[in-house]
């Protein structure tokens, strides 16, 4: 980060300088000891059972120059005279505060992405291409929440031209909290879908959510909205300035035609509703994944880039692990890792891109629970269950796992087992691990569905 001198950072962050020189300058901030360097502000967030005031010393320890701190209390007496102290009333709301008022200091590009589904992959797709010709950050790690996000804006360095970052939500309200902290230029809502509708019981409320960064974001700035998610066209009045629709259903401001696999992606055509058109390829799997890409095509357009400088970037774009991620067992099984995380919509795009891909391999599902979805959960696994149903062709076998995917496996009517656990399930795949066979692995996170790889690679 751009140093920033102590009594400039208190007043940042509405606080008071209890002690220290008011010019000697902080070249970091950090709220995890373990990243502390020395120059660096600790902010000592207190959260749950953690108080951040009882790793002041470790602090020191680290080189931290300073803390921002809320309980005098607190304070050790074995405290460094020359160790400075910011005093706020709540440091987790200042270390928001000094964030928003970093970000003011530069003029680069930020964009702000958020959605039910796809965002992790439009904002690593958005940063690939374009860092192909620009200075950028992006999201530290999928830091996207309360924390992670000023986090993040604490980063930006001033040689950065593009700030992209991702916003994810729980509850009402949290969008509209980081979205006034980034201020982006550009906006990215990508689909509004079961996701943590425990939280908000209607789509219509998550979508409300998820508008809430529309308001934030600049007047003569652009906001790109997914044409083929109904409740996004719903919600579009809450901004004033220039909207992009773009699609893979239909014709749009930007959308993606004559879509199929092509070697290890998908081919297809981008096309503009002023008329221009241009072919791309994406090493990626499914229509959700070219979907992801077209928002990236949009902002690299708006940024300068010109039509070959994009398709070159797309052609190499890698995503993080557990992401529609091809691996290749030892023993000639092919697994395909998308159990990062899962919705109903992202589950069937899964399962319907899974059964399109490989057709020389005998193919079996492996799917486990989704969380938060409330009341309506056991009809969402059935919904998923029969949406495999219709693909029951392509499959030799669903392996579901868990409390509630087992109403995935009620509704489908192939060859299928059910498990309570993953080392049961692990037990009736090892036979199975072989040349001819590929496994999709998808599962809500927090089922941790990608556990059970190294089991079946080396029992």
């Amino acid at each position: 980060m751009k140093p920033i001198a102590l009594q400039q950072a208190a007043i940042h962050a509405e606080g008071l300088l209890l002690k220290g020189n008011p010019e000697s300058a902080i070249t970091s901030v950090h709220f995890d000891t373990r990243q502390l360097a020395p120059g660096a502000l600790f902010v000592a967030i207190q959260s749950g059972a953690r108080d951040g005031h009882d790793f002041l010393l470790q602090a020191v320890e680290k080189g931290a120059a300073a803390a921002l701190i809320s309980d005098q209390d607190k304070i050790p007496s074995q405290l460094p005279e020359d160790f400075a102290l910011i005093l706020v009333n709540d440091t987790l709301r200042a270390f928001q505060k000094l964030a928003a008022a970093y970000r003011k200091d530069f003029s680069a590009t930020h964009i702000a992405i958020t959605g039910s589904i796809g965002k992790t992959t439009t904002k690593d797709i958005v940063a690939h291409i374009l860092e192909s010709q620009y200075s950028i950050y992006k999201t530290y790690k999928n830091h996207n929440n309360h924390i992670g996000v000023p986090y993040s804006l604490l980063q930006v360095e001033p040689e950065h031209q593009a700030v992209v970052l991702e916003l994810g939500m729980n509850h009402a309200g949290e969008i509209d909290l980081l979205a006034s902290l980034v201020k982006p230029e550009i906006s990215v809502i990508t689909y509004i879908g079961e996701s943590h509708i425990e939280f908000f019981g209607t789509k219509e409320k998550i979508a409300l959510a998820k508008a809430e960064l529309l308001p934030h974001t600049a007047s003569d700035g652009l906001v790109l909205l997914n044409g083929d998610s109904e409740y996004l066209h719903k919600v579009s009045h809450l901004y004033a300035g220039e909207i992009l629709y773009y699609s893979v259903t239909q014709e749009a401001d930007i959308w993606a035609d004559q879509i199929e696999p092509f070697e290890d992606g998908m081919r297809f055509e981008v096309c503009f509703a002023s008329g221009e058109h241009f072919p791309a390829f994406l090493p990626l799997f499914g229509k959700h994944s070219v979907l992801n890409a077209l928002p990236a095509v949009a902002i690299a357009k708006r940024l300068g880039m010109t039509n070959d400088q994009i398709v070159e970037a797309l052609a190499s774009v890698k995503l993080s692990a557990m992401r529609f991620e091809k691996i290749q067992s030892a023993h000639g099984a092919l697994y395909v890792s998308d159990a990062y995380n899962a919705s109903p919509t992202s589950m069937e795009a899964a399962i319907g891109t899974f059964a399109e891909l490989f057709p020389e391999r005998k193919k079996v599902l492996v799917l486990g629970d989704m969380f938060e979805l409330g009341l309506e959960s056991d009809d969402l696994h059935r919904q998923v269950g029969a949406y495999a149903n219709q693909l029951r062709e392509h499959f030799e076998l669903l392996v579901t796992i868990g409390d509630h995917s087992r109403f995935i496996s009620e509704t489908y009517d192939g060859e299928k087992l059910h498990f309570a656990t993953k080392a049961e399930a692990t037990q009736a795949l090892l036979p199975l691990r072989d040349a001819k066979h590929a496994f999709l692995l998808k599962a809500s996170r927090g089922m941790e569905l990608w556990t059970i790889l190294p089991d079946l690679e080396h029992a």
